[in-house]
């Protein structure tokens, strides 16, 4: 009886050798020994930390990149050395003028304002820092000039102009490269307020800074930046931010109110808002929905003004002030300068004086359009197109240049 058979899982069938063709001794021993070779691994390439230092830097000089030391911790030490800093701080705004052409001429076209709103907006950028970029600009200046320049004996302005901060003085340092358009970072239009902060946006605002009303909360961050400068006192702040707020017609009854009613009417910071806020409050530009938030016929002004006219002489030097100047400002008649000439230096001056206007001139009309113009095109160069040329507004302020 033959047997059934049964397949047992699991158990390897056995195959049947294979029988090789006899190989050479020596090429068998080759095969081994490359097989039993294991696999190099190729080095790695370096990265931007393992680099030394001065490639580094030239890279970062190079590509112009301000993303290239905020990306690490280690990139952004390697690279805050001062000298890197101003380096590239002249980069971003000294190269971009022509040195082919006058010193005081204006920047070029090609200057970038959003890539120096950027640089602006940098921890280290303060007003120690623009003070020594000034000096290094200045320096840079002559240099390139040479010996021949030196010998004519013709001064350039330096940093020096920057003390006192008289907008007619430093102003005349036009080659700093300012690019027309370049917003003021956030940092400087908000509190606590200190002497360098309030200077460094003052300076700005004097060189045609905006805010960018659009593309960020900057404006409403100067709103309360000009609520909290007034209610610590901060004159040259809230004279800076004045301007930017009147430029957008954002001086309101509300703000008014602060400064009248709660903070005490310090007649100072009451005349950088009320000369500011009547600019284009008779524009055509203004709408009846902006006029609205701004009324020099307040029922809670008058009545304060009112109250205080009663009381003692400097309550009284208040309350009568506070109306003149109400109904100054409701004509667009208020004189930025009133006190007397020797008087006139313990005021923080007019931030687009000097060049661009002077503000110690009467408010006929051709001074006043001229102010409207100005407060138009945001501080820059006010042209118009004739038929035989371009008529210039010059920075004279009342002068008038026609080329041809």
């Amino acid at each position: 009886m033959d047997l059934t058979p049964v397949r047992i899982r699991g158990k390897p069938k056995t195959k049947p050798k294979r029988r090789h063709p006899p190989t050479n001794s020596s090429e068998s021993t080759k095969k081994t020994r490359k097989s039993s070779k294991l696999p190099t691994a190729r080095p790695a390439m370096p990265t931007l930390q393992g680099l030394p230092q001065e490639i580094l830097e030239m890279i970062f000089l190079y590509s112009m990149n301000i993303a290239l030391p905020q990306c690490s911790p280690d990139l952004g030490r390697l690279l805050s050395h001062p000298k890197i800093l101003m380096d590239y701080t002249l980069l971003s705004f000294f190269s971009t003028r022509e040195l082919n052409r006058s010193a005081l001429s204006p920047p070029r076209e090609n200057s970038s304002p959003s890539f120096q709103s950027k640089l602006l907006r940098c921890r280290f950028f303060t007003y120690p820092f623009f003070l020594i970029y000034v000096q290094k600009a200045h320096t840079t200046l002559l240099h390139e000039r040479g010996k021949a320049w030196s010998a004519t004996g013709v001064a350039i302005p330096d940093a020096s102009f920057f003390t006192p901060l008289w907008p007619y003085k430093f102003t005349q340092v036009n080659y700093l490269g300012f690019a027309e358009g370049f917003h003021i970072p956030e940092k400087l239009l908000h509190g606590p307020w200190t002497g360098d902060k309030a200077s460094l946006l003052y300076v700005l605002v004097s060189f045609s800074g905006e805010i960018d009303w659009e593309g960020s909360m900057a404006g409403e961050t100067a709103k309360e930046g000009l609520k909290e400068a007034i209610r610590e006192e901060n004159e040259r702040a809230v004279a800076a931010l004045s301007v930017l707020l009147g430029i957008a017609q954002a001086i309101t009854t509300d703000i008014l109110r602060l400064a009248v009613i709660q903070c005490g009417c310090n007649m100072s910071i009451l005349r950088h808002l009320l000369y500011n806020a009547q600019i284009l409050y008779h524009s055509a530009s203004n709408s009846s929905s902006q006029k609205d938030l701004l009324d020099f016929h307040d029922p809670a002004l008058w009545r304060w003004a009112d109250e205080h006219s009663s009381f003692s002489s400097e309550d009284n030097e208040k309350g009568e002030g506070l109306k003149a100047m109400l109904r100054s400002a409701d004509t667009f008649s208020l004189q930025f300068y009133n006190e007397p000439v020797e008087n006139w230096t313990k005021t923080v001056p007019f931030p687009y004086g000097g060049a661009k206007f002077d503000s110690r001139a009467l408010l006929n009309d051709t001074n006043k359009e001229l102010l409207t113009r100005l407060y138009q095109s945001h501080g820059r160069r006010i042209t118009r197109r004739l038929r035989g040329g371009t008529e210039t507004i010059s920075d004279a302020g009342h002068q008038w240049h026609v080329d041809t």
